[in-house]
């Protein structure tokens, strides 16, 4: 079946989406350390603990959600009404741990650590239930993998406007809004201020999203993903699995630079006003690796990127190491590394795309949310890490807030932040090279034999819908004589176990289903005709039995006229919403006609009697 064409509106709401989250998701990934040890006072190795603990609980707390949202049945769709609810609630709790307990609340250390420490897991939780909704509709946007590459890029050139326009202009902003002053109070106001200013922004941004996007790839209806089903999405997608562990690696690397990156321009350069020129170059270059990572994969391949993406992030961390105090040399590598850092990022966003494509193909399951679960789980995994190495690192080389640092307080510093996160990244690339399968004719051979498979699945459900699919020439009983109507039905539903539509064991369950629909309203018609039915998870196909009842066995089922009846359809229809309903609407067409009623009647020969009904259908459909 042809998707929709995802519309220019739905493209910009989606980057305005990306753009208010990013905006919150900066504020935490940037400011937080600084916040919590020089204006709340918490030891830096307490918060890399911290940080650390939220993020192990995020592991089991991401794909809970995943399985939460590919569950979820709604007017609205399974993504959008989760977007909007973790935006709301993520906002508050955000502004709440932005506020400093000591200063607001006048609490003692101990419970301001408390405070951090709970508000901080509740912000991850919150993050979780609108993160891995948002993410994962990149692939319900489109199965074609160009409309994929392109919808991968305006997310992420969205969260880069997003978290450098908080990265750049943050510092500044809080500065204002305190003044200028150093003092804790003004500086715990201006934090709070500003992360409410963020908040309301972030809000505003979602809600456009959610109003202006739709979910255009159409998949077969399915039974809704166990805990059991969600366990085996993970363990035995190989191709998942890798992504995770690469994701891991990628973030440990690109956090270990960006979670101390206000350190290193405060005590290593000693020059803080440079920094909003940095970044602002960083965004630069990311802008146009966004713009041209479409384009550079068609005159390539999506591994000639992730390659190069891998290499320009270590060769401009290493540089950033060497380059001193220069601040040329340093701006010169920023910008090579911040160019890898963007290609690495859409590219691992394709390949999660990828990954969910690769799962309906191996294992038959289609599952974005849970799948792009792992995309939010591993990048606050590998923050956590990340930032627990920092902080542990800052204590261990004598980090003395707000002083002037010795040589070898720098030295270890720098270390961290440039040798030990190129020689991670370095593994992430040669896991790459080694496992990661997705490309070339596989990848393409793959997506033909899925689609092929969904066609097939959609042309069976849309068979489901005449009555021709649902009669079979051995369903038919002739000149039946029951007692009753249980012992007639009873019989009916025999003929679909020995035809091979249900399966002995169910036998009874099928039976009582029929007997229930029974007992709600009469299935009777009129004219001597009734239509008994009732759909079921036991039916995997819908299915017909036809029983021609002897004359002087005619059965009563109710009908309004008060006549028995001696034509009976029983119905026994797949668990699909109302699409039995189709089924009998086109038959009581049929059976509305009185010269069909009567050839009906006088034929006693099955083969003869499919041939009227389909013929029927035809000529009144």
């Amino acid at each position: 079946m042809a998707e929709s064409p995802v519309t220019l509106r739905e493209k910009v709401s989606f980057g305005l989406g990306a753009v208010g989250k990013d905006m919150a998701y900066a504020a935490m990934a940037v400011y937080l350390m600084v916040y919590f040890t020089d204006v709340v006072g918490v030891s830096a190795a307490f918060v890399g603990v911290v940080f650390l603990i939220a993020r192990l609980w995020d592991a089991f707390n991401d794909p809970i959600m995943g399985w939460i949202v590919d569950n979820t049945k709604s007017r609205w769709g399974k993504f959008r009404p989760w977007i909007l609810i973790g935006t709301l609630v993520n906002s508050v709790i955000a502004i709440l741990l932005f506020t400093n307990p000591i200063y607001f609340f006048d609490f003692s250390m101990t419970q301001a650590m408390a405070y951090c420490a709970i508000f901080y897991i509740l912000w991850g939780m919150s993050y979780t239930i609108m993160d891995i909704p948002y993410w994962s509709f990149i692939p319900s946007f489109s199965s074609d993998s160009k409309v994929r590459d392109v919808m991968s890029v305006i997310p992420r050139t969205g969260a880069m406007f997003g978290g450098q326009f908080v990265t750049i202009f943050g510092l500044g902003i809080i500065t204002w809004l305190a003044a200028g002053s150093t003092d804790v109070g003004a500086r715990s106001e201006a934090f709070r201020n500003f992360l409410i200013f963020v908040c309301v922004a972030f809000i505003i941004l979602e809600i456009i999203c959610v109003v202006n996007i739709r979910e255009h790839v159409s998949t077969p209806l399915r039974q809704k993903i166990t805990i059991g089903s969600m366990v085996k999405i993970l363990v035995k997608n190989d191709q998942l699995l890798i992504i995770i562990i690469m994701t891991i690696i990628q973030q440990i690397g690109q956090n270990l630079v960006n979670g101390t990156i206000l350190y290193y321009f405060r005590y290593v350069l000693v020059n803080e006003a440079v920094y909003p020129i940095f970044m602002g170059a960083g965004a630069v270059c990311q802008l146009v690796a966004f713009i041209t990572f479409p384009y550079l994969v068609i005159a390539t391949s999506r591994r000639f990127v992730y390659i190069g993406s891998a290499l320009l992030m270590i060769c401009g961390y290493t540089g950033m190491f060497f380059a001193g105090t220069s601040l040329v040399m340093g701006g010169i590598a920023y910008v090579v590394a911040s160019l890898g850092v963007a290609y690495s990022l859409v590219s691992t966003t394709v390949m999660l795309a990828d990954t969910v494509d690769y799962g309906e193909y191996k294992l038959g399951t289609r599952s974005e949310s849970i799948v792009f679960s792992m995309q939010t789980m591993t990048v606050k995994f590998g923050t956590a890490l990340a930032g627990f190495l920092s902080g542990l690192t800052l204590t261990l080389v004598g980090y003395v807030p707000n002083a002037v640092q010795s040589e070898g307080t720098l030295l270890g510093l720098r270390i961290v932040m440039f040798v030990a996160s190129s020689i991670v990244l370095l593994v992430m690339l040669l896991l790459y090279i080694k496992y990661y399968k997705l490309n070339g004719d596989f990848y393409k051979n793959m997506l033909t034999a899925l689609q092929a498979s969904r066609d097939a699945a959609q042309a069976k459900k849309e068979s489901s819908r005449f009555v021709r699919a649902a009669i079979s020439e051995d369903a038919i009983l002739i000149d039946v004589k029951p007692s009753s109507k249980e012992e007639l039905l009873k019989q009916m539903v025999h003929v679909l176990v020995e035809t091979g539509k249900l399966k002995a064991t169910d036998e009874d369950a099928f039976y009582q289903a029929i007997m229930a629909r029974e007992a709600q309203a009469p299935t009777g018609i009129a004219d001597g005709i009734a239509l008994p039915h009732a759909k079921s998870d036991l039916i995997e196909k819908t299915s017909m039995v036809i029983a021609k009842v002897n004359a002087n066995s005619k059965v009563d089922f109710g009908a309004p006229d008060g006549q028995p009846c001696d034509l009976v359809f029983m119905l026994a229809s797949v668990n699909d919403g109302n699409a039995h309903l189709n089924v009998i609407g086109r038959l009581g067409l049929i059976l509305n006609d009185k010269d069909e009623q009567k050839k009906i009647r006088e034929c006693n020969d099955a083969y003869r009697l499919v041939e009227i009904i389909a013929h029927a259908e035809k000529k009144f459909m």
